[in-house]
């Protein structure tokens, strides 16, 4: 049962990225456009070193908020927290839903259910982001416009969401919460916060270097409309191919030069994803073979 659940979500996750890559093509075929004409601005080096220095602050902030959150439960080091969101990025190449993160985060700590309380915490302040920004995008995407109430009821389903989710947590999971310091949850909010102000920063740059008729509220609207599809539908390969087409299907009626868009997206996943992806894989193989080594030695 678990092979034949596991191969589905494979089969899925592949159906869905082969799609992706075949809307891809058949857009950039039907309008005769190649990367090869593609016009590469001129600050665009400099722009790719700062773009450089944000995917490092980014993850950064990721591997602070997870210490921070983990420490309410068991001390971890730093180099624990990296080879846990790293090695994490890496499995959720393969592995449903972010699963391979929910692995990596919680195999080598002590007290699993505390520890998945902490990582329950943490995406669902993710996840409640990506929502409520999800629906700035969404309500420029269907109306070309966007209308507060829209925010604010999503506010309000989020809020409505974790309160009942809360209300059936496991008492052994509840404890997590019951004991988490007012100072410490402001922590990880803020740099939950900070953490999506890095990623905006981050496309909202790319694509406007491209794009310079573009408004900020357009690209921001665009930028909600990746999130909240990259966090809703599964896929391989870190996302990519779906990424590019969420974007495609957000500004194809706004820009005449379709690569544009798919261009700085899929630089930005180059950086984000599979970068830190290969560093998680090595520092995973490492760890293995380490305790590979250790199991010889005992034995």
């Amino acid at each position: 049962m678990e092979k034949t659940k596991k191969w589905f979500w494979i089969g899925l996750k592949t159906s869905i990225t082969l799609l992706c890559f075949y809307f891809l093509y058949d857009q950039f075929q039907s309008q005769n456009i190649f990367f090869d004409d593609l016009v590469i601005p001129r600050y665009f080096v400099p722009i790719l070193s700062l773009q450089f220095f944000l995917m490092i602050l980014n993850w950064y902030l990721e591997i602070l908020r997870w210490k921070i959150s983990v420490n309410v439960v068991e001390g971890i080091s730093f180099k624990q927290a990296v080879i846990d969101v790293l090695g994490g990025l890496t499995m959720n190449w393969i592995l449903p839903f972010t699963t391979g993160d929910f692995i990596a985060r919680i195999v080598s700590k002590k007290d699993k259910y505390q520890t998945s309380a902490a990582i329950l915490l943490n995406r669902a302040i993710m996840l409640s982001l990506t929502l409520v920004i999800g629906v700035y995008g969404v309500s420029w995407l269907l109306e070309d416009q966007f209308d507060w109430y829209y925010v604010l009821g999503s506010l309000m389903l989020v809020l409505f969401v974790l309160t009942a989710i809360y209300k059936v947590l496991p008492k052994k999971i509840n404890s997590y919460f019951k004991g988490l310091e007012k100072q410490i949850l402001l922590r990880i909010l803020g740099i939950s916060v900070g953490r999506y102000m890095v990623f905006f920063l981050q496309f909202i740059i790319l694509l406007k270097l491209f794009n310079l008729d573009l408004s900020i509220e357009l690209l921001a609207a665009g930028i909600g409309w990746i999130f909240f599809v990259r966090s809703s539908i599964p896929s391989l390969l870190g996302g990519l191919g779906l990424r590019e087409t969420s974007a495609l299907i957000f500004f194809k009626d706004t820009v005449n030069d379709l690569g544009t868009i798919v261009f700085p997206v899929f630089i930005l996943w180059l950086l984000n994803t599979a970068l830190p992806s290969i560093i998680g894989a090595i520092m995973l193989w490492k760890l293995k073979s380490h305790n590979s080594m250790d199991s010889h030695n005992i034995a």
